[in-house]
Order: structure tokens, then C-alpha cells, then sequence
């Protein structure tokens, strides 16, 4: 995955916090453990802070992190570096706790037992409910996406919980004009108004593209493509990027999917497989004239950010980037092999177009059905290629697939510059 200033941006926020923490000192005498735990605690409000901001799918997160599909993978482990936190952060006041009652008058600590300050005891409710709903949303990525976004709506609870508890039971100023108090506050500022939104007003006002079903066609087996008119406002978008898709007519929820047609003023185009997740239910549903609305455009699945000399390999579904952008104008000084590999000839979207396409000396398509020739392997596309010409390889397809020619690709000794992806993965 490439650099993004996202990380860095996410890993300053983390430094500057705890650098400005060492500069203020407790209200009160407590022990070190103590100190270490509040700082702990707060870092983990801060990693909360960050999850819930890219949970908002803003348009910035697409510059900071390269693509908001990428800055969900930095969604995921935010969230369990920041549980793992919350855990040590108890661990330590407990430590904290047996070291200043068992030293008792040896110390001039002012001791406050648990039942004296009611935001103590609320933390241990906050770090309950996250362990028990982010092991919920980790095992269970296979269960229905709805429910799965509504596990998600919860963690509202826990979180709004943690920041009581910070400002009820911390021993500094947490209202100072100190700049540990202002960053913190600042930043958890941040993080309530990002899962506000995320969850009571992302569904309400991003979804400001409205469309209307004027053509429907299967493609393929199970691939039903979607093309609408656009009712007022037009969505601009460039060739490989996806929107969230929600069908005004039932309960179908919101779902990421690739524009399979190069941009086209007033129209925007998806395909679709059922695969699940409310898919079949829409395909079986959804008729011309219906009302869909859209969100986005997302992604920077771009060939122009890549070299001259590309290959594009598609797998089932994952040939609609690429339909995208062969369909848009490629300049003659690129140099593309595109391999589409699936399983059988019912399985093929859009190989009778491919095959009528107007041939192009810079565009090579190399069409493989799985059935016939077997699977797509690295010694198959190699054939095609000099080795030691410097490439980009841009992938779009199952991650199995992805991750077994990336491997043969690499043990080829094929020079690759970047091996470029999308992360399909909100959950």
C-alpha cells in the first residue's frame, strides 16, 4: 500500500499529545502508575477520535490516505490499538490503586476510594462494551451488513461513555489553557461530531445524487448492469472510482460499487453481482424506473498515476474498473496488457464487447477462461512481457486471486514498480 500522509498525520497527532503531556503535571499527587494510566487513556481517546473521523468517508480522507477504501484498513487497526489501550489503561489504575492504599500514610497521595468519584467506576462499563462490540465486528464480517452497520452505531455508547469518564475521574486540568488540555479537547471535539454525523446525518446528506433506473441488462451470470439518468444535479467522478449505491424504492442499504463506464454527462453505470449482503435482493428487485440515490465519487484507483508501460488484471466482477477505463481515451504513449480471468463463459461480463472492441496497438487484451485454459498464473502474463522493463500492475478481482499472482509475479523477477489495489472492505 503507498505512503499517505494520513499515517503520519494520525502518528503526530499521538507524539505532539504525549510531548505536551509531559510538560503539565496532576492536580494532585498520584502515582506514576496512575500517571502512566490517564496518558494511556487519553491516547486512546485520541485513536477513537481518528476512527470516528474516517468512519464520516470525508473528502479529505481520499488525499490523506490515498483512498477512503485504504483509510478503512487504518480504520480497523486504529480500532484495536485503541481497545488494547483502554486495557493497559485500566491495568495501570488498578496497579495504581494496590500501590496507593497498600503505601497508605507513607505518602502524601489524597486518596480517593472508587465509590467517591462516580466517573471512576464508568470506565470499566466503557471498556466492557468496546472489547465485547470490536471482537463482535471482527468475527463477525460475515453476517448481514445492515446488522453489521447497526454493531457500529453502538459503539456510540461506549465511546460517549470514555469521554465522561476522562472528564469526570482526570487528575489534570482538563479544561486548562495548557496545550495538553487544548489538543485533547480539541481533538475529542473532533471525534463526537464525527460519530454524530457518521451515524445520525451521513445517510441523510451524503447521498445527494439522485438517479433514475433507465436500463437494465445482465451481462452475465448473477451480473445484472444498472445504468441511471441523473434527476437534476449530475455526480462528476473520473474512470476506476466507486460511490455508495442505495435504492430509494426498499430497504436495501447503502453499498460500495465500482462505476463500470467511463464518465458520461447526466448518466452514471453500475454492475452488479449477487454476491450477497442484500445484492441478490436487489437484482431480483430493482426495475427501470426506480429511484437510487448516490454518494461519493471515492477511490484513487487511477492508471494515470502509474507508468507508461502498465498491466491491468481483472478477475469475475473486477473487469468493470478497466471497463471504465478502456472506454475513456488512452494516450498512444501508454503501454497496456490487460488479462481478464473468469471462471467459465456464463461468468464473462462483457467478453463479446471486448472482442468488438477497435483494436489498439498501446491496449493488448488477453481474455482467459478458467473452465477451458485453466487459471491465470504469473508464467501466463509473463509470457506477454520484458521481464525487465520497469511496470505498474494494477489489480482488481478476489483476494485470493490478488495475493497468489502477486506472489508468482514477484518470484518471476518481473520488474514491478507498484502493485496497485482497492481495499473493498468497510467492515
Amino acid at each position: 500500500m503507498k505512503k499517505s500522509s494520513g499515517i503520519l498525520l494520525v502518528l503526530f497527532s499521538f507524539i505532539i499529545t504525549l510531548i505536551c503531556w509531559l510538560l503539565v503535571r496532576p492536580l494532585k499527587a498520584i502515582p506514576t502508575a496512575s500517571q502512566y494510566a490517564q496518558i494511556i487513556g487519553t491516547l486512546a481517546l485520541v485513536g477513537f477520535a481518528w476512527v470516528n473521523f474516517i468512519s464520516t468517508r470525508h473528502v479529505v480522507l481520499e488525499k490523506l490516505f490515498n483512498g477512503v477504501d485504504k483509510a478503512y484498513v487504518y480504520h480497523k487497526y486504529l480500532s484495536i490499538i485503541s481497545l488494547t489501550m483502554v486495557i493497559i489503561h485500566k491495568i495501570l489504575i488498578d496497579i495504581g490503586k494496590t500501590s496507593q492504599f497498600s503505601r497508605g500514610s507513607n505518602l502524601s497521595f489524597q486518596q480517593v476510594r472508587p465509590e467517591e468519584n462516580p466517573f471512576g467506576g464508568i470506565g470499566s462499563v466503557s471498556m466492557i462494551m468496546f472489547i465485547a462490540l470490536i471482537i463482535l465486528a471482527l468475527i463477525a464480517k460475515k453476517i448481514n451488513y445492515e446488522r453489521w452497520k447497526l454493531i457500529h452505531k453502538v459503539m456510540f455508547i461506549p465511546y460517549v461513555i470514555g469521554l465522561v469518564h476522562y472528564y469526570g475521574s482526570s487528575n489534570y486540568a482538563v479544561f486548562g489553557l495548557d496545550p495538553f488540555s487544548i489538543i485533547v479537547n480539541i481533538i475529542n471535539c473532533i471525534g463526537i461530531v464525527s460519530i454524530i454525523y457518521s451515524i445520525f446525518i451521513y445517510e441523510k446528506s451524503s447521498f445527494k445524487y439522485r438517479f433514475k433506473v433507465a436500463k437494465l441488462e445482465v451481462v452475465a451470470k448473477d451480473m445484472l448492469e444498472i445504468t441511471g439518468r441523473a434527476v437534476g444535479h449530475s455526480m462528476e467522478f473520473s474512470p476506476g472510482q466507486f460511490a455508495f449505491f442505495k435504492l430509494k424504492e426498499n430497504k436495501f442499504p447503502s453499498h460500495p460499487f465500482t462505476i463500470s463506464q467511463a464518465p458520461k454527462k447526466g448518466e452514471i453505470q453500475f454492475t452488479i453481482k449477487a454476491l450477497g449482503d442484500h445484492t441478490k435482493e436487489l437484482l431480483d428487485t430493482i426495475k427501470i424506473g426506480n429511484e437510487f440515490v448516490v454518494s461519493g465519487p471515492h477511490g484513487k484507483f487511477d492508471y494515470k498515476t502509474g507508468s507508461k508501460k502498465q498491466i491491468w488484471i481483472a478477475g469475475g466482477i473486477g473487469i468493470t474498473p478497466f471497463r471504465s477505463f478502456y472506454q475513456s481515451d488512452i494516450s498512444d504513449d501508454y503501454s497496456i496488457d490487460c488479462f481478464y480471468a473468469f471462471n467459465n463463459k456464463e461468468e464473462g461480463a462483457y467478453v463479446e464487447e471486448i472482442m468488438g472492441m477497435h483494436k489498439k496497438e498501446n491496449l493488448r487484451m488477453h481474455l482467459l477462461n478458467s473452465k477451458e485454459e485453466g487459471f491465470l498464473s504469473g508464467e501466463k502474463i509473463i509470457k506477454y512481457l520484458n521481464k525487465t522493463e520497469p511496470v505498474d500492475v494494477y489489480f482488481c478481482g478476489p483476494k485470493p486471486m490478488r495475493e497468489i499472482l502477486k506472489r508468482q509475479l514477484e518470484e518471476s523477477q518481473l520488474n514491478i514498480i507498484e502493485f496497485h489495489y482497492e481495499h473493498f472492505q468497510f467492515k
